[in-house]
């Protein structure tokens, strides 16, 4: 199958460098000129800058209404490099990368993700957006939501990453970072890389664009791995892939319609009834009862490795608390807003204006009809006699 890897913004970017790393088709697109120097595995080709006449090429210091006009304004050149790119041959997904917080990636990604479902009606288009710290604050936290709720219109599946899983670990900030967005690209390349290839049982394109065209819920990638001869067993390991450590979104799972499981390893390992106990438990746990399954016995491997991804997913704590927090902000800022306005009007009210304090032609504001003006050129000169005598 085909995936072409759009990243959008700082994050966006940062995750499809990574991507362009490991031999995926990757396009970046940013309005920070200086982000985009960063990069060191998109080709520069592949790398635009938006917005340039907006804001100079300094990025939009997280502001999503600039965001959403730099990508409106340069949409028609981004779409031709897509159109360039993907030449005479079919794209099954386009995956959006991207931060939920930020300005370029929170505004710009609705708009390209609306474009691309009107321009490609048959390619999916896929949002992976990591979701801001709780520490971040309240312009991230909206900027989320917002994004959250123009995404679920229009995108057909939106993975999200839950940042504060950077807190969990010992790293710091830059290698935090790091992790993660090694995580995203470690957990898709992973399963685009087993679809489609030979197998005892084959995950095919048909099967992932079925489980990722879920009406523009959300979707989660679980992942779990290890060596063959640490593996004790195989059951627990598919088990602990799909549970909340090797999950990076707190959600409900069991509120999930389609779910999708590949496993890759030595035949050895692959137990036949190990993978069914798993399978089984997963296929009663979710509310849809759908599971896509692939076994990958492969003889050169000395790894185990599952990747699970479920989706049309409704019920996430990560998300609802984003949500929940938002709206407390945003009304938060609205009523003081509001009650700034109605002291601003409380305190001026009365105020006459100034016609009702000068009256016209009184003494304080005595006009000087222009012929009544001294003549200054009379002026000029009797001042230059009295200094020549």
């Amino acid at each position: 199958m085909r995936a072409l890897i759009i990243g959008v913004g700082q994050c966006g970017t940062k995750i499809a460098d990574l991507f362009s790393l490991v031999d995926f088709e990757a396009l970046a697109l940013n309005t920070s000129r200086g982000d985009l120097e960063y990069l060191k595995h998109v080709p520069p080709e592949r790398r635009i800058l938006i917005g340039e006449n907006l804001t100079g090429g300094k990025g939009v210091n997280a502001n999503p209404i600039l965001g959403r006009e730099a990508m409106k304004r340069d949409l028609p050149l981004v779409m031709r490099k897509i159109g360039s790119i993907i030449g005479y041959e079919d794209v099954d997904i386009f995956f959006l990368t991207f931060g939920f917080g930020g300005g370029t990636g929170a505004g710009g990604t609705p708009v390209l993700a609306e474009a691309l479902k009107e321009e490609y009606p048959d390619s999916l288009v896929v949002a992976i957006g990591a979701l801001p710290l709780r520490e971040e604050g309240i312009r991230p936290t909206i900027n989320a939501a917002i994004t959250i709720d123009k995404l679920s219109k229009i995108a057909d599946s939106i993975i999200a990453i839950d940042n504060n899983k950077l807190k969990e670990g010992s790293d710091d900030i830059s290698r935090a970072y790091e992790r993660i967005n090694y995580t995203i690209v470690e957990r898709i390349a992973s399963l685009l890389a087993l679809v489609d290839v030979p197998g005892e049982q084959t995950l095919d394109a048909s099967d992932l664009k079925f489980v990722l065209k879920a009406f523009g819920s959300f979707a989660t990638v679980g992942y779990a791995k290890a060596d063959a001869n640490k593996v004790k067993s195989l059951s627990r390991l598919i088990t602990r892939s799909f549970e909340s450590e090797g999950l990076y979104l707190d959600a409900n799972i069991e509120s999930a319609l389609y779910g999708l499981v590949a496993v890759h390893g030595p035949p050895e390992v692959l137990k036949a009834t190990d993978i069914f106990e798993a399978l089984n438990y997963l296929t009663n746990k979710i509310r849809g009862k759908q599971i896509f399954r692939g076994f990958y016995p492969d003889p050169r491997e000395r790894e185990v490795e599952v990747v699970t991804l479920l989706s049309g997913i409704y019920e996430s704590r990560s998300i609802e608390d984003i949500i929940i927090t938002a709206k407390r902000y945003a009304r938060s800022f609205m009523e003081a807003k509001e009650k700034a306005e109605n002291k601003k009007k409380e305190l001026l009210s009365g105020l006459p204006d100034f016609d009702d304090v000068y009256a016209k032609g009184g003494s304080e504001l005595k006009e000087i009809p222009y012929r009544e003006y001294p003549d200054i050129e009379g002026i000029g000169k009797r001042l230059r006699r009295e200094k020549d005598d």
